[in-house]
């Protein structure tokens, strides 16, 4: 049978005329249809009550960590620096739950982008909460508009794990973000590392974690090597 993907949703609470300026619980497209291709059953889980994560992992095979604002910098023990972006509490509160509960479960999970950022706190790690904080920073990792959905920095990729099976010792990917992991959580191990030496891909040889800094779901139509990440999750779930 197929797997059900639970893709955590975002909340938008800002009224926009194209729903009836009602407040909406949503993932982007790319998240839904890269699980489908991949050959999962994709369902978009709300931020609710930490209360309902037993129950919800329940009825799950996987799990995704989506793309989104900042982590509240309190999370890993940190005031808020100037050029923080926006951020949504409750969802840091339920992901950063819902990780290590799902960890304990054995559930395999997949973060992208804030995603993989989520899975470094959840597991005691921090974040530069800009780019500007790193002295090492000479590329650039946010792009705008659709060109983010093009490949647009290099990454070296560790040998002997997932990242490598996919893409060899080299790759491209595309990049939206001016956040980072700093402080590696004592749990995961880097894959992959962009030119300017930040972490571009961990996993866990104790947790079912593979995460991310790119945007698979943006570019998995065209590029075979995108939906291989989705499928790492699929084959995952089905064990």
């Amino acid at each position: 049978m197929k797997p059900l993907i639970g893709i955590v949703g975002n909340y938008l609470d800002k009224p926009i005329p194209e729903h009836a300026n009602l407040p909406v619980t949503y993932t982007p497209q790319g998240y839904v249809d890269a699980v489908h291709a991949a050959g999962g059953i994709p369902v978009v889980i709300p931020i609710v009550n930490t209360d309902n994560i037993t129950s919800l992992l329940n009825h799950v095979d996987g799990i995704v960590l989506a793309g989104g604002q900042d982590i509240d910098p309190i999370f890993y023990g940190e005031e808020p620096h100037i050029k923080l972006g926006s951020l949504n509490y409750p969802r840091d509160v339920f992901e950063l739950s819902l990780l290590r509960k799902a960890v304990v479960k054995n559930i395999p999970v997949l973060g992208i982008c804030r995603g993989i950022q989520v899975i470094n706190v959840a597991l005691g790690g921090s974040l530069y909460q800009d780019l500007s904080e790193y002295s090492n920073w000479k590329i650039k990792h946010q792009q705008y508009g659709t060109a983010w959905q093009t490949s647009t920095h290099s990454i070296k990729i560790t040998s002997n794990n997932v990242i490598h099976d996919i893409f060899g010792d080299t790759a491209c990917v595309n990049s939206l973000h001016h956040q980072a992991i700093c402080k590696l959580a004592p749990f995961l191990h880097p894959l992959a590392y962009s030119a300017d030496n930040l972490i571009e891909a961990v996993d866990s040889p104790n947790y079912r974690i593979l995460g991310v800094q790119w945007h698979p779901e943006a570019q998995y139509k065209n590029n075979a090597e995108a939906l291989q990440i989705f499928k790492w999750l699929i084959s995952e779930a089905q064990k």
